[in-house]
Protein backbone atom coordinates (compact mmCIF):
# COMPACT_ATOMS: atom_id res chain seq x y z
CA UNK A 1 0.00 0.00 0.00
CA UNK A 2 1.36 3.40 -0.91
CA UNK A 3 2.08 5.83 1.93
CA UNK A 4 -0.36 8.26 0.30
CA UNK A 5 -3.22 5.75 0.48
CA UNK A 6 -2.20 4.73 4.00
CA UNK A 7 -2.23 8.40 5.03
CA UNK A 8 -5.79 8.74 3.70
CA UNK A 9 -7.01 5.65 5.57
CA UNK A 10 -5.20 6.65 8.76
CA UNK A 11 -6.60 10.19 8.55
CA UNK A 12 -10.17 8.96 8.26
CA UNK A 13 -9.77 6.38 11.04
CA UNK A 14 -8.06 8.90 13.33
CA UNK A 15 -10.71 11.54 12.70
CA UNK A 16 -13.58 9.14 13.43
CA UNK A 17 -12.07 7.58 16.55
CA UNK A 18 -10.58 10.83 17.85
CA UNK A 19 -13.81 12.71 17.23
CA UNK A 20 -15.86 10.08 19.03
CA UNK A 21 -13.51 10.20 21.98
CA UNK A 22 -13.71 13.98 22.19
CA UNK A 23 -17.49 13.97 22.06
CA UNK A 24 -18.26 10.92 24.21
CA UNK A 25 -15.17 9.67 26.07
CA UNK A 26 -17.07 7.78 28.78
CA UNK A 27 -19.19 5.96 26.21
CA UNK A 28 -16.12 5.00 24.18
CA UNK A 29 -14.36 3.71 27.28
CA UNK A 30 -17.45 1.78 28.27
CA UNK A 31 -17.28 -0.17 25.00
CA UNK A 32 -14.08 -1.86 26.23
CA UNK A 33 -15.17 -2.25 29.84
CA UNK A 34 -13.65 0.89 31.33
CA UNK A 35 -15.30 3.36 33.68
CA UNK A 36 -13.86 6.86 33.71
CA UNK A 37 -13.65 9.36 36.53
CA UNK A 38 -13.27 13.05 35.62
CA UNK A 39 -9.49 12.67 35.33
CA UNK A 40 -9.94 9.72 32.97
CA UNK A 41 -12.37 11.72 30.84
CA UNK A 42 -9.82 14.53 30.54
CA UNK A 43 -7.02 12.11 29.64
CA UNK A 44 -9.12 10.34 27.00
CA UNK A 45 -9.99 13.71 25.49
CA UNK A 46 -6.30 14.66 25.48
CA UNK A 47 -5.38 11.43 23.70
CA UNK A 48 -8.24 11.87 21.22
CA UNK A 49 -7.15 15.44 20.52
CA UNK A 50 -3.82 14.02 19.35
CA UNK A 51 -5.71 11.60 17.07
CA UNK A 52 -7.42 14.63 15.52
CA UNK A 53 -3.96 16.14 15.01
CA UNK A 54 -2.72 12.96 13.31
CA UNK A 55 -5.84 13.00 11.14
CA UNK A 56 -5.05 16.54 9.98
CA UNK A 57 -1.36 15.74 9.48
CA UNK A 58 -2.08 12.66 7.40
CA UNK A 59 -4.92 14.23 5.41
CA UNK A 60 -2.85 17.22 4.36
CA UNK A 61 0.28 15.09 3.81
CA UNK A 62 -1.40 13.11 1.04
CA UNK A 63 -0.15 15.55 -1.57
CA UNK A 64 3.42 15.79 -0.27
CA UNK A 65 5.93 14.85 -2.95
CA UNK A 66 9.22 15.35 -1.10
CA UNK A 67 10.78 12.02 -0.13
CA UNK A 68 12.42 13.39 3.01
CA UNK A 69 9.15 14.85 4.22
CA UNK A 70 7.39 11.54 3.57
CA UNK A 71 10.05 9.70 5.54
CA UNK A 72 9.38 11.94 8.55
CA UNK A 73 5.62 11.54 8.22
CA UNK A 74 5.86 7.76 7.88
CA UNK A 75 8.32 7.27 10.75
CA UNK A 76 6.36 9.63 13.00
CA UNK A 77 3.20 7.65 12.38
CA UNK A 78 4.94 4.30 12.93
CA UNK A 79 6.38 5.49 16.26
CA UNK A 80 3.07 6.98 17.44
CA UNK A 81 1.08 3.83 16.60
CA UNK A 82 3.73 1.59 18.19
CA UNK A 83 3.77 3.67 21.37
CA UNK A 84 -0.03 3.56 21.52
CA UNK A 85 0.06 -0.21 21.15
CA UNK A 86 2.52 -0.56 24.03
CA UNK A 87 0.46 1.74 26.27
CA UNK A 88 -2.73 -0.21 25.53
CA UNK A 89 -1.07 -3.59 26.16
CA UNK A 90 0.37 -2.31 29.45
CA UNK A 91 -3.07 -1.05 30.46
CA UNK A 92 -4.54 -4.48 29.74
CA UNK A 93 -1.72 -6.19 31.64
CA UNK A 94 -2.50 -4.03 34.67
CA UNK A 95 -6.11 -5.24 34.61
CA UNK A 96 -7.79 -2.34 32.81
CA UNK A 97 -10.50 -3.01 30.25
CA UNK A 98 -11.79 -6.34 29.06
CA UNK A 99 -11.19 -8.67 26.11
CA UNK A 100 -12.78 -6.18 23.71
CA UNK A 101 -9.71 -4.01 24.23
CA UNK A 102 -7.85 -6.56 22.11
CA UNK A 103 -9.69 -5.11 19.10
CA UNK A 104 -8.05 -1.76 19.74
CA UNK A 105 -4.68 -3.47 20.14
CA UNK A 106 -5.22 -5.24 16.82
CA UNK A 107 -5.99 -1.96 15.01
CA UNK A 108 -3.01 -0.23 16.63
CA UNK A 109 -0.73 -3.12 15.71
CA UNK A 110 -2.03 -3.15 12.13
CA UNK A 111 -1.30 0.57 11.68
CA UNK A 112 2.11 0.09 13.34
CA UNK A 113 2.98 -2.66 10.88
CA UNK A 114 1.67 -0.76 7.83
CA UNK A 115 3.53 2.44 8.70
CA UNK A 116 6.68 0.46 9.60
CA UNK A 117 6.55 -1.38 6.27
CA UNK A 118 6.19 1.97 4.50
CA UNK A 119 9.21 3.28 6.42
CA UNK A 120 11.41 0.43 5.26
CA UNK A 121 10.11 0.20 1.69
CA UNK A 122 12.77 1.58 -0.63
CA UNK A 123 11.23 0.53 -3.95
CA UNK A 124 11.29 3.23 -6.67
CA UNK A 125 7.51 3.02 -7.10
CA UNK A 126 6.95 3.90 -3.44
CA UNK A 127 9.31 6.85 -3.45
CA UNK A 128 8.02 8.35 -6.68
CA UNK A 129 7.22 12.03 -6.48
CA UNK A 130 3.64 11.79 -7.74
CA UNK A 131 1.18 10.88 -4.99
CA UNK A 132 -1.20 8.00 -5.69
CA UNK A 133 -4.65 8.44 -4.24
Amino acid sequence: MSPHRLATIAAIFSLLSGGAGLIAPAAMAGVVGLTLDPTGVALVRLACASYIGYAALNWFARGVTDGGAWRGIVIGNAVAWAAGTVVTVLAMASGLGDARLLGIVAVQLLFTLLWSAAAFDRSPARSAAAPSR
